[in-house]
């Protein structure tokens, strides 16, 4: 058996507590994202979590309120928004965890059946008559809160807990259950959630990064995380609990590991991370394969089962069967076009970056209202479906065994003639194609990093690229990245 409390992974170190508790310019921006009622704004102040660019980046938002409103714009990820729980997901700080207990809430959808609508994510609790089964269970600082808010509305015993997929913000509450006795007869998952634990527990320092999370609040060692008691490694498991089945049905999706519940006998849906509302995190250049002819499959099959009531992992539970249908057919009609769009392109021999720039998806699919670009384009998508696919060369000759970046930008700013006069050509792209321009600063600031002028090009570039209507909010936070990176050699330079 190999579940435990959470441990060493919910300590939280002293720099990123203080970040956004001491300052003024924390307090504004926190004001302000409070104020934004969103999680995508939360993502990026929790990435300033690595203590050498934290206070920089708070600083870079609270003097430029611009910035923030362009991250604003990513919208609702689902919940209410906590800006303490977003830069404290592995965390069990009392301050973390008493602002996720004053903005949960528990939502009865049927008589029996709740959504629990923690900041940012969702649980679902069904009550059976040997007792409740609950799906999924928050991020580490929600877990305390879980049980209150079981307790509202329930006493009977702790059953069944089942995890969708292994990510923090659905898998790390059960710590507080477990401490605090309630210990469930089964905890259930598909069987590739153990090998996604060991891989984050392999990667730590690369997941860290790539999760823009301070390395020290990451899992150590098997001991931090709470595993499943119960694995199965196929696509369907039928589970009985008090005389009611739920069945569960894998498609890697997301995740490899994803699942979605569904329970025949109240005609409810847990769709997990499958439907989310906007176009899906189905092309996030940050994270591991996604699975996107897979998806397509997994929402076809929700549709078929033509629930009453959907419960998804974020956001509104959708208890209109008719809209239900329409939107998870939408979601699956887009990304089945993506697939094929990008299969169409690999066989006719296309590069890749010529089959993701021909993308345009169909008016009908784009202007859905469920289909908004928030947090991944559909090019983005079909960057993905190509790697399912293909090797890590981008099909252009030198690309196969480049020269160094930094080498490239020398090359680059000595044919330009010099620094000064690259500059003055990347500004003059900016109002041709920012794109363009984007790549200019690249080489500058790669090749030359401490020389003030590709500092301001890059800066001046990246700021723009935040505030141009069409960046998602992963470009968003990568940009803010490159603001908060200049910032650094700027300081480092007084």
């Amino acid at each position: 058996m190999r579940w435990t409390g959470v441990g060493v992974v919910v300590i939280v170190s002293v720099a990123a507590g203080i970040w956004l508790g001491r300052s003024d310019a924390g307090d504004a921006v926190r004001h302000e994202a409070e104020k934004a009622g969103n999680r995508l704004a939360g993502l990026v102040l929790g990435a300033a979590a690595r203590s050498v660019d934290s206070d920089l980046r708070v600083q870079i938002l609270a003097e430029s309120p611009e910035l923030f409103e362009a991250l604003r714009r990513g919208g609702s990820f689902g919940g209410k928004f906590s800006a303490k729980a977003a830069r404290g997901m592995f965390s069990r700080d009392a301050e973390v965890i008493e602002d996720v207990r004053d903005k949960t809430e528990i939502i009865e959808i049927a008589p029996g059946s709740w959504q629990i609508r923690f900041p940012i994510v969702n649980a679902s609790l069904f009550e059976t008559e040997a007792g409740l089964v609950l799906v999924d269970t928050g991020m580490s600082p929600a877990g305390p809160v879980l049980l209150e808010t079981i307790r509202e509305v329930s006493d009977k015993p702790l059953h069944t807990v089942i995890y969708t997929h292994g990510h923090v913000d659905h898998s790390y509450g059960a710590w507080a259950l477990l401490e605090a006795g309630v210990e469930p007869v089964q905890i259930v998952a598909h069987e590739k959630l153990v090998s996604r634990f060991d891989r984050y527990l392999r990667l730590r320092g690369s997941m860290a990064r790539y999760m823009s999370q301070p390395l020290e609040h990451l899992p150590q060692g098997p001991e931090d995380l709470v595993w499943p008691t119960r694995t199965f490694d196929g696509a369907r498991l039928d589970l009985e609990v008090g005389g009611e089945k739920f069945v569960l049905y894998h498609y890697p999706a997301e995740t490899d590991d994803q699942l979605f519940v569904w329970i025949p006998g109240r005609q409810i849906l847990q769709s997990a991370d499958y439907y989310q509302g906007f176009l899906p995190n189905a092309g996030n250049g940050k994270r591991v394969q996604r699975y996107v002819e897979s998806w397509v499959l997994a929402l076809r099959k929700m549709v078929s089962l033509q629930p009453q009531t959907l419960l998804p992992g974020h956001g509104e539970a959708l208890t209109d069967p008719s809209e239900i249908q329409e939107n998870l057919t939408v979601l699956a009609n887009t990304l089945e076009f993506i697939v094929d769009h990008s299969l169409a392109g690999l066989n006719r021999g296309l590069r890749k970056d010529e089959i993701v720039d021909s993308l345009v998806l169909p008016e009908s699919f784009a202007n859905h209202p469920t289909m908004q670009v928030q947090y991944v384009t559909p090019q983005d998508i079909a960057k993905m479906v190509i790697r399912q696919y293909t090797g890590w060369w981008d099909d252009v000759p030198s690309q196969w065994s480049p020269a160094p970046v930094a080498s490239q930008g020398r090359m680059v700013v000595e044919l330009a003639g010099g620094m000064d006069r690259l500059v003055e050509e990347a500004r003059a792209w900016m109002e041709q194609d920012i794109r363009l321009a984007s790549q200019l600063a690249d080489y500058a600031f790669l090749a030359y990093p401490d020389d003030p002028r590709a500092q301001q090009l890059a800066d001046e570039v990246y700021r723009a690229r935040i505030l141009d209507p069409s960046s998602n909010t992963q470009e968003i936070i990568a940009y803010l990245d490159v603001l908060t990176e200049v910032r650094v050699r700027q300081q480092e330079r007084q």
